[in-house]
C-alpha cells in the first residue's frame, strides 16, 4: 500500500508540473465532482434495473461498472477511458439502459469527452500541428487512436501518433474546432473529389 500511495503522489507531482494544475484545479477543469455524482446516479439506475433484469451480461456489466467507479474514486489521477468506452452511442450503457439511461449517459459522456480531448486522441477529431491541419482517423491499436490523415492532395498522407498525445501537445499540436473545413480531404479522411 505504501508503494502504491507513493507512486500516486509522485504521479500527481509529475502531472501537476506537466499540466500546471493542482488537484483542485484539475477537478474543477474537468468537472470531476459532478462526474462522480452522475456516476453514482448511474450506479443507482443499474441497481434499479437489476431488480427486473437477470440477464447475465447485464449483471456482469453492472458489477464491473460499480467496481470501476469505486476504484476511480480512490485514484489520485483517474483514467476514465473504460467509462468513456462504455458510454459511447452503441456501447454497453445504452444497450443495457435504453431510454432510461439516455439523459444521464449523455451528461457523463460529455464530461468525459472533455477530459479525453485533453488526455488523448479521439477518432474524428480535427487537429493542427506545424502549420498543417489533419484528422484523427478511425484506425486504432489496442483501442488507442492517433493515426493522423493530413490535409494534403496526396493519396495517402498518414502519420502514426498513437501513444504520443503528450508529445503532440508539447510540440504545439492542438485539437481544433470541429467545424473547420479541410481543403483536400473529407471529414472521414478520404480525398475530396476533384472537379
Amino acid at each position: 500500500m505504501f508503494f502504491k500511495n507513493s507512486f500516486k503522489n509522485e504521479a500527481q507531482n509529475v502531472y501537476s508540473k506537466i499540466e500546471g494544475l493542482s488537484k483542485i484545479e484539475y477537478f474543477e477543469k474537468y468537472y470531476i465532482k459532478e462526474l462522480f455524482e452522475l456516476l453514482h446516479q448511474a450506479e443507482e439506475l443499474l441497481q434499479e434495473i437489476s431488480v427486473e433484469n437477470s440477464n447475465i451480461d447485464f449483471l456482469n456489466f453492472s458489477k464491473l461498472f460499480i467496481e470501476e467507479v469505486y476504484e476511480l474514486e480512490g485514484d489520485n489521477i483517474a483514467d476514465f477511458i473504460n467509462i468513456w468506452n462504455w458510454f459511447q452511442a452503441d456501447k454497453e450503457w445504452n444497450q443495457f439502459t435504453g431510454s432510461d439511461g439516455k439523459e444521464i449517459g449523455l451528461k457523463i459522456l460529455n464530461i468525459i469527452t472533455n477530459w479525453k480531448i485533453d488526455d488523448d486522441f479521439i477518432s474524428g477529431s480535427k487537429v493542427f500541428l506545424n502549420n498543417e491541419y489533419g484528422l484523427i482517423l478511425n484506425k486504432h491499436r489496442n483501442n488507442n487512436f492517433g493515426i493522423i490523415r493530413w490535409d494534403s492532395p496526396k493519396q495517402a498522407d498518414e502519420e502514426d501518433w498513437i501513444g504520443m498525445f503528450g508529445t503532440f501537445k508539447q510540440m504545439g499540436g492542438k485539437i481544433i474546432n470541429q467545424n473547420y473545413q479541410f481543403k483536400y480531404i473529407n471529414d472521414d479522411g478520404s480525398l475530396k473529389d476533384r472537379i
